[in-house]
Formats: C-alpha cells, structure tokens, sequence
C-alpha cells in the first residue's frame, strides 16, 4: 500500500523518469458560449528618432497584444474597416461599429536609445469615451512585458477580470539529460532554464507574490525542498529532512505551506508556519497521504491519501478537523484547487488498465467529469490563476509536452515546442 501511492506521490516526477457584455459559461468555465467583445486594432503609429526600430516594435507589440485577447477568448479583433477609420477611429465610430467593434485599442510607440515608449488608448464606441489611457516605458529587450501588460489592462478594463498574460509557467524538464527547472511565458515565448543541478528536479510551486519558486531537488541524494528566488537568481535549501520533501503548496496569503514529509516514514500532509518553520501534521494514519493542495480561502486543503484502498482524492477542514472522500475511481494523484474554489482538478483512471486521463471533481464528491479521453497519458494538471484553463503534461504526440486546454476540456493545444520531456507544470497567481 504505501509503495503504491509513494508511486502516486511521484507520478509525473520519478516515475516519468522511464517514459451584451455579459460572460456566459456552459459547464465549467465552457468558452464555447461566451459572448465576445469586438475590439479593432489600426496598426500602432510610430514616433521618435529611431522609426525603424520604432516600426518593428509596435508591430510586434500589436502582434502580441491581439494573441493576448485571442486567447483569453472574450474579444475578436476587428480588423480597420478603412484607412480612415485606422488613422481617426473616434471620427470613424460608426464605420468601425458596422464592422462589429466595440472598442477600438489605439496605440503610439517611439524608440530611441534602446528603450520604448508605448501610449494607449482604449476607446469605447458606444460612449465615444477613452475608457483607457496609458503610457508604457521599457527596455527595447522587453517590448513583449509591455504587449502582455497592455493586453492585461484591456482585459481588467473591460471585463473587470484580470488578465494572465503576464503569468508564466514553471515546470521540469530532462532535455540536457538531467531533470532541470524550467519557467516559460504562458504563450511559450521566454523559455529560461532556471537550475543546473545536474540530477533530478521536481514539483515546482509558486509563490503567492510570484517571487519565488519552491521544488525538490535530489541533488545532495535526497528529496530536499529548494527556494529559488526569481528575482536574484538564486535558490537555498528550504526543507532538507531526512526522506522525502515535496512542496504542496502555499496558502493564499503565502504565511504557510502545505508540504509533504515522511519523517515517519509514511509519507504524510504537514501544516508549515512561514513565520517559525513549525510543522502541524494533517494526515496520520495507516497508509500514505501526499500531493496537498489548498482551497482558495485557505480554510482547506485537498491530497491524495490510500487509506480507503486506492489513492483517491480527501478533503480537510480546517474548522471541523474532519475529512472528506471526494472520489472513487481506480487511481487518483496530484490534484489542483480552482482559483475559484469550486472544482478540483487531477489525474486518475477509473480502472486499472486504462491509462491517466485528467477529471474534475467538485467540493462535494457529487459530480465526477472527465476532460481527456484516453489521448496518451495526462497528467500534472494546474490551473491558470483566472481559473479558465488548465495546463498539464501529456504523451498524446510521442513524448511528453506541456499542454493548456480550456476548463471544460476543450481547445487543447502545446504550449511550445520544447525539446525534451516535460513534467509537474505550476501556472503562477
């Protein structure tokens, strides 16, 4: 039993080491019924000394900004009707709504010296209103931040709902022979290998401030907890007690974290306090209990426990003290909170012979959704911090690749073409 699920702890991990303006959702966060904002987009004006570089810019900022929306999947852009209407879009308001726009994002760039200046604006064609205004400066290097940034102000704009374009994703991956840390754009542009352990890296997760990024390391020959920090560069032991370590995760307002341990040998949840680094242990009793979770609320905390036979997925309250069996399914492993807190993403299979697919579970035990139907092996689910996506691995084309699809199972596709073998993604806030 406890060999069993100590597999189902590192499933995905070591044991890959072998292979109106109304939003409308059907289902789970469905975006087959939302209804969409039409946005126009004239090409961005160029100003300033450096107009060649000036030009590229805004047509790569332009370029990224429309992708942004794209994706996020509650605007179409709208392409000028006229040249008229690029170069004067308040004067052409009605020309631009005949082409089914509601707003029109216009937008200046200028270059010199090696940096960017960006100005925007966002103009509502129902009020002839700017709705939006906003000045942007940065290193020429960094013109794609400044496109996400844009495309997030627009989102929180008009759907009052923050944007995750700036988001990014961490995950393992063995294409230098070594499993190593990894972090890349949540679009799969600014792909930046993070550790050189030159051994096994596993299970990164976020920081609520997205500064650091906590992940078990087996570099000094056990599974010990690392903090890199993000900003610096850096990383330095975080929990390097005897046997496994493997970061959960952190509670919403990032004062504790869930982790699990086996100082007794069973591996078993821990409650950490940040502020003294004293562990609670939530799970204590026959069999093994791993990959915790915690609500959004952080009143509780979801893992995987065998106690009942198979791993399957529990709930803990922190205010009663008691626990609650979610599923029963033939295997269930690392589950994942939605940001919104009513569903419980993992990886299971209902019998014994079939291969890992991902389902959605919700609080009460109730409903049991399956989102991927046997295409390869799915696994490592996490949620987008809006709670509209989830990213997860999967062996569908060959190896194994980082994968985002809608919430509701739909619109799957790669994040990037990464070489190697991916693992244990985590989305960050």
């Amino acid at each position: 039993m406890r060999i069993r699920l100590l597999a189902a702890v590192l499933a995905g991990s070591l044991a890959s080491r072998a292979a109106g303006q109304t939003d409308v959702y059907i289902g789970v966060a469905a975006r087959s019924g939302e209804l969409q904002w039409g946005i126009g987009m004239p090409p961005f004006v160029v100003q300033g000394a450096d107009a060649a570089a000036a030009e590229k810019a805004g047509r790569d900022i332009r370029d990224v900004v429309r992708q942004d929306l794209l994706f996020n999947g509650s605007f179409k852009p709208v392409a000028p009707p006229s040249a008229e209407a690029a170069s004067d879009p308040r004067a052409s308001a009605k020309e631009w709504k005949q082409a089914r726009a509601g707003f029109v994002l216009s937008g200046t760039v200028s270059g010199e010296a090696g940096k960017l200046a960006v100005t925007c604006s966002l103009l509502d064609l129902n009020s002839g209103e700017a709705i939006l205004e906003r000045y942007y400066r940065a290193d020429a290097s960094n013109w794609r931040m400044i496109a996400h940034q844009i495309s997030d102000d627009v989102v929180k704009q008009v759907t009052g709902k923050s944007g995750i374009a700036r988001t990014r994703i961490a995950f393992v991956n063995d294409q230098t022979g070594d499993k190593e840390l990894y972090v890349v754009d949540y679009d799969g542009a600014g792909l930046r290998r993070l550790t050189n352990d030159r051994s096994i890296v596993l299970l990164p997760r976020w920081s609520p401030d997205r500064k650091r990024l906590l992940y078990t390391s087996f570099k000094n020959r056990n599974p010990d907890i690392y903090e890199f920090n993000v900003e610096t560069g850096r990383s330095r032991v975080f929990s390097a007690r005897q046997g496994l370590n493997l970061a959960g995760g952190y509670s919403p307002d990032g004062s504790q974290l869930v982790l699990t341990l086996s100082l007794e040998k069973n591996p078993d949840v821990y409650l950490m306090d940040l502020s003294d680094g004293s562990l609670r242990p939530l799970t204590h009793d026959f069999g093994a209990a791993a990959s915790p979770t915690f609500s959004p609320d952080g009143e509780q905390v979801a893992f995987v426990s065998d106690r009942s036979g198979n791993p399957e997925v529990h709930i803990l309250d922190f205010s009663t003290g008691r626990t609650q069996r979610l599923t029963r399914l033939n295997w269930c492993d690392s589950p994942s909170w939605s940001p919104t807190g009513e569903w419980i993403v993992f990886a299971g299979r209902a019998n014994n012979k079939d291969p890992m697919d991902l389902f959605l579970v919700d609080i009460t035990g109730t409903h049991v959704r399956q989102l991927t139907h046997g295409e390869g092996t799915n696994e490592d689910p996490t949620w987008s911090p809006d709670g509209r996506f989830i990213a997860f691995t999967s062996t569908r084309n060959g190896k194994r690749r980082l994968y985002v699809m809608n919430a509701d199972g739909s619109g799957t596709h790669p994040v990037a073409d990464i070489p190697g073998n991916s693992f244990t993604p985590a989305w960050s806030p």
